[in-house]
């Protein structure tokens, strides 16, 4: 793998080519590329110092912030399998993640040191180390010894951890090249160039956010950090992508509508914002409309794909919708291939599973520190056999190549662009005292959008979402708990999750327990 393919090698040739243009702001603070790469080469050296190897596995555990980024480019470079955690986890269900991706590292700062020392709890105290400035190491796990990784990771990549149907998180291992040749792509595609101002809103465990690292690397663009507090108050936000002169904004679809529907950005459309990516979720076919009138001609993307493929699909939106064009997610990303494949392993023009091949496609999951590929050979129309990773979405593919995304053929669903696994949730109450039976929906009818979990137990509505407050990030936790005494069956004497997804359950619900 040369530098250039090296996602650590993107800032390097940022720096040769515009070492002067800024390179990423936090607030007050501003670091031109000059700068930026110094303070990363001088973390990685220290890295290095305390023994950092090649394909050693480090978790950086630091709020989003100049810091965060400055380690993640740091352990990069340093050969680090680097994987970003979220501070606002509960420290139970980040323990989880240390074990399942085998992290025996964690970079961290004063403000999440004691979250971190929690939740990398063992036999001893976890060791600690000051390293540059506010940065600090810590060993999380010194008896871990995990299976070396394969070539392709053994000088480092990036680990992104998403959803599991066991109940525990799943470590979804990226090459640096995975991820690079997203990033070289997107810059290319959308056009970055260093006056561009990235509005970075995405956490940095979330996917979207490697455009808003990478992609700004590799057309010498400026990643402007956005305060978390902005996303509750969208007038507030419109307000800061005016100001701060952003000029790119990549986000989930629910973003964009909760600007256009209580931020005001139809009254006053940020001057500077010249290009509008989302992904993450379908865009209420309504709220897009309206989304690209108000662009009035800005560049409107939607980006496609699960956290295993980075992006895999992108299609540039007309300024206005086609009545007669079928909606769809557009084609392959170049270096991608995608297709539709039935029940029997073939491709179809019909509806069916969608596979991924190509450049994007990840290594593996991390489970229990060992990796596990779930990718497997497929001959694709054209009589190739690839290595594929077959989604879990359902879709078809149009006489044009391009593929329209009905939804998903699992229990997975999308909520704010977090993909979760209602079985994760499920997991969770079954393993709590006091819960004999529980079942997780997603509400199909006034309630769309929200997460209801229903139990049989002894156990009442606000004890089992302080449960799981404890246990889940806030995104997984279900809007509402319904304590039942028996669940509705079907023909085959399973739970109805149908009937409970549309019921309303109110007071006089049948399904409702009188308590």
């Amino acid at each position: 793998m040369n530098a250039e393919e090296r996602l650590d090698g993107l800032l390097t040739r940022a720096v040769r080519t515009y070492p002067d243009r800024p390179a990423l702001e936090d607030g007050d603070r501003t670091w031109t590329y000059a700068e930026l790469d110094e303070e990363v080469t001088r973390l990685a050296a220290r890295l290095v110092e305390q023994g950092v190897k090649p394909g050693d596995r480090v978790g950086v555990f630091i709020p989003k912030s100049a810091e965060a980024v400055i380690a993640i480019h740091a352990g990069l470079r340093a050969g680090a399998v680097v994987a970003p955690l979220d501070i606002r986890n509960p420290a139970v269900r980040t323990r989880r993640m240390l074990r399942q991706g085998g992290l025996t590292l964690l970079l961290t700062v004063a403000s999440s040191e004691h979250i971190a020392r929690e939740a990398a709890e063992g036999d001893e105290v976890p060791e600690i180390h000051a390293l540059d400035g506010a940065i600090s190491l810590l060993r999380t796990q010194e008896r871990m010894s995990p299976e070396p990784l394969p070539e392709a990771a053994g000088e480092g990549g990036y680990v992104l951890f998403t959803s599991g149907s066991t109940g525990v998180p799943k470590g979804v291992l990226l090459s640096h090249s995975n991820v690079a040749h997203f990033a070289v792509w997107a810059a290319a595609e959308t056009g970055l160039r260093p006056a561009d101002r990235i509005g970075s809103q995405a956490a940095l465990t979330f996917d979207l956010s490697t455009f808003d690292l990478f992609a700004a690397c590799a057309g010498g663009a400026c990643t402007v950090l956005m305060p978390e507090r902005l996303k509750a108050f969208p007038a507030d936000l419109v307000d800061w992508l005016t100001t701060q002169r952003i000029s790119v904004l990549y986000a989930v679809p629910s973003l964009y509508v909760n600007m256009m529907e209580r931020g005001g950005i139809g009254d006053a459309f940020p001057a500077d914002l010249r290009m509008l990516l989302y992904a993450g979720e379908p865009f209420p076919p309504r709220a897009l409309e309206t989304c690209l009138r108000l662009a009035a001609g800005r560049s409107v993307y939607n980006f496609y794909g699960p956290t295993e493929t980075n992006v895999c699909t992108f299609l540039r939106l007309p300024a206005t919708p086609a009545a007669a064009r079928e909606p769809t997610i557009g084609s392959a990303v170049p270096g991608d291939v995608v297709d539709v494949f039935d029940e029997t392993g073939e491709p179809t023009s019909e509806r069916g599973e969608i596979h991924v091949a190509g450049a994007t496609v990840f290594l593996g999951y991390l489970v229990d520190g060992t990796l596990q590929d779930p990718t497997r050979q497929v001959r694709f129309r054209d009589g190739t056999v690839r290595r594929a990773y077959p989604t879990g979405d359902l879709g078809r593919r149009t006489s044009s190549g391009e593929i329209v995304l009905f939804g998903r053929k699992d229990s997975q669903i999308k909520r704010h662009g977090y993909r979760i696994d209602i079985g994760e949730i499920e997991s969770v109450l079954l393993d709590s005292p006091g819960i004999r039976a529980a079942v997780v929906v997603a509400k199909t009818t006034e309630h769309e959008g929200e997460l209801w979990a229903y139990a049989q137990g002894t156990v009442s509505e606000r004890e089992i979402l302080a449960l799981l407050r404890t246990q889940l990030p806030l995104y997984m936790v279900p809007d509402r708990a319904v304590v039942v005494s028996d669940f509705p069956l079907n023909a085959r004497g399973k739970v109805d999750r149908l009937t409970l997804a549309a019921e309303a359950t109110t007071e006089s619900s049948p399904l409702k327990e009188k308590r």
